[in-house]
């Protein structure tokens, strides 16, 4: 691991190793790359043919949860006795925490210079001298632009009037004030930077939930069980937002923080009002939020898993994701999806010209099934991430395998091949019930009266019988000719388009005399 690599958790190690000076020199070594410090050492000297036995006290630094860094510190010391083949004992471990104190933030402003004779205003002109102290002290229409960090009032103001070298001085008059929403007292218990730091990913993921929540609850139409589990998990993460927002801003109040966190609430749920009114069915939005939010939790499982490997590590793990997309896209050698559904008119690719952007939408949803099995790297991320895979195992090993396998066959056969298959069986049972079939990505069949130019006796027709006071279901056409689908018989019939004058329908007619 380089040394460049952002560090999360801080752990320190006693540790127990006993061997020649060659393996202290080895063990010193691999804890010189993973950039991990040697705070003590206590032993004899050895030699090259001596043992010896040696205490460590060791400081890891890894990326990760700290949820189990303790644990994670342990495995990854004793990664380096597997490597290396020592005789190490892991003794103590224990999690470091420090972190710098987050002082509360106050704001100089020119304090607005008061009348001497309040007594000789009038009433509306002692209330707007009373609304440009209240806004100078609040809105900050009289800052300075000097930001101050101290923790207590007293001490804000040495410092606002102290000089700063190339600053411009600060006005007689300066006064310190809190950001708006803050405690006008300082609380005893102060947070620490890093902490707040990591509260605010809490809170854009907990928006986000409060979201997809909006979206389902918008999109329950009647009352029911469905509908009171989104009511109860929105009034749960509306109190949670708040209580991460607590943490995160530490000079705001708790009334601050349940406003803020109901106004985000709120707005979620008129945004996803509005997402599942504008949606073209019913349920749309729903699976839309829904699809989406599972795309950013994948997302960010490989992110995890790249931070706690690297690119060059990472990349072997990656490339057979992205050449399912690469297949995807090749859809002259029978990759897309569009065959399965014509399988179940009995016709084949070449007999339907599809336009090119619906090959490449049908192309883009069959490379999204095929690489569904990504949902294992962000699982193996995400373990990774709370320190539960550090040692390379067998058995884990093969539950990933498993589990690879499993979406990636799910993905290919059911989201893709057979999702298809059952498109092309819907429009099938439809056009038998004399319905006109959805489309289906640039495939749209269509009721037609196919009138004859000529002699129809001498018309070409590949598949069965033409008998023109029928109706016909048109599928499509490709080079000239086009394939006219019969609901009786359920066949397809393959015609020149220059010896029919084809007449489209919106439904079903009963006879095309």
């Amino acid at each position: 691991m380089s040394q460049t690599t952002r560090f999360d958790q801080r752990a320190v190690a006693l540790v127990e190793l006993r061997g020649t000076r060659t393996e202290f020199e080895m063990f010193e070594s691999a804890l010189a790359e993973r950039g991990w410090p040697v705070l003590a050492k206590r032993g004899g000297e050895a030699s090259a043919v001596t043992d010896r036995s040696v205490r460590y006290t060791v400081e890891a630094r890894f990326p990760g949860s700290r949820i189990n860094a303790v644990r994670g510190a342990r495995e990854r010391i004793e990664v380096i006795s597997d490597e290396l083949q020592l005789d190490l004992n892991v003794e103590v471990v224990d999690r470091v925490v420090r972190d710098p104190v987050d002082r509360p933030h106050w704001f100089a402003y020119d304090r607005p210079e008061a009348h001497p004779d309040p007594a000789s205003l009038s009433g509306w002109q002692r209330r707007a001298q009373k609304w440009r102290v209240r806004s100078a002290e609040t809105l900050g229409r009289c800052d300075t632009g000097r930001q101050i960090t101290a923790v207590s009032a007293q001490a804000a103001q040495v410092l606002a009037d102290s000089p700063l070298p190339g600053a411009r001085p600060q006005p007689g008059s300066v006064a310190v004030r809190r950001p708006l929403g803050a405690d006008t007292e300082v609380r005893g218990t102060l947070g620490t930077s890093r902490e707040s730091s990591k509260l605010m990913p809490r809170l854009y993921a907990l928006g986000a939930f409060e979201l997809f929540l909006g979206i389902q609850l918008a999109g329950a139409r009647a009352a029911g069980f469905g509908w009171w589990i989104c009511v109860l998990l929105a009034c749960g993460t509306v109190c949670a937002a708040s209580f991460v927002l607590r943490r995160a801003v530490p000079e705001a109040t708790r009334l601050f923080s349940l406003v803020c966190a109901l106004v985000l609430g709120g707005a979620a749920v008129v945004l996803g009002a509005l997402i599942v009114r504008t949606e073209p069915a019913a349920g749309y939005g729903a699976r839309v939020g829904a699809f989406t939010l599972g795309i950013v939790v994948v997302l960010n499982g490989v992110r995890l898993l790249v931070r706690q490997w690297s690119w060059q590590r990472t990349a072997p793990w990656l490339l057979p994701a992205l050449l399912p997309i690469v297949l995807g896209f090749l859809s002259p050698l029978g990759l897309g999806l569009h065959p399965f559904y014509l399988d179940a008119f009995q016709l084949e690719a070449e007999d339907v010209e599809i336009p090119e952007v619906y090959q490449f939408l049908a192309s883009l949803k069959l490379a999204l099934c095929m690489s569904l099995w990504v949902v294992a790297l962000a699982f193996l991320g995400y373990m990774k991430h709370l320190h539960l895979y550090v040692k390379d195992r067998w058995l884990a090993n093969m539950l990933l395998l498993v589990l690879s396998t499993v979406l990636l066959v799910s993905g290919v056969g059911t989201l893709g091949v057979l999702s298809a298959a059952e498109a092309g069986t819907r429009a099938v049972t439809d056009a038998k019930h004399g319905r006109t079939p959805a489309a289906y990505f640039g495939i749209a069949p269509e009721w037609v009266c196919a009138h004859p130019i000529g002699n129809p006796e001498t018309i070409p027709v590949d598949g069965g019988e033409f008998v023109p006071a029928r109706p016909y279901l048109k599928v499509g056409d490709a080079a000239g000719v086009v394939v006219l689908w019969e609901e009786d018989k359920g066949q397809a019939l393959r015609m020149p388009m220059a010896k029919l004058r084809i007449v489209p329908a919106d439904r079903r007619p009963a006879s095309c005399r």
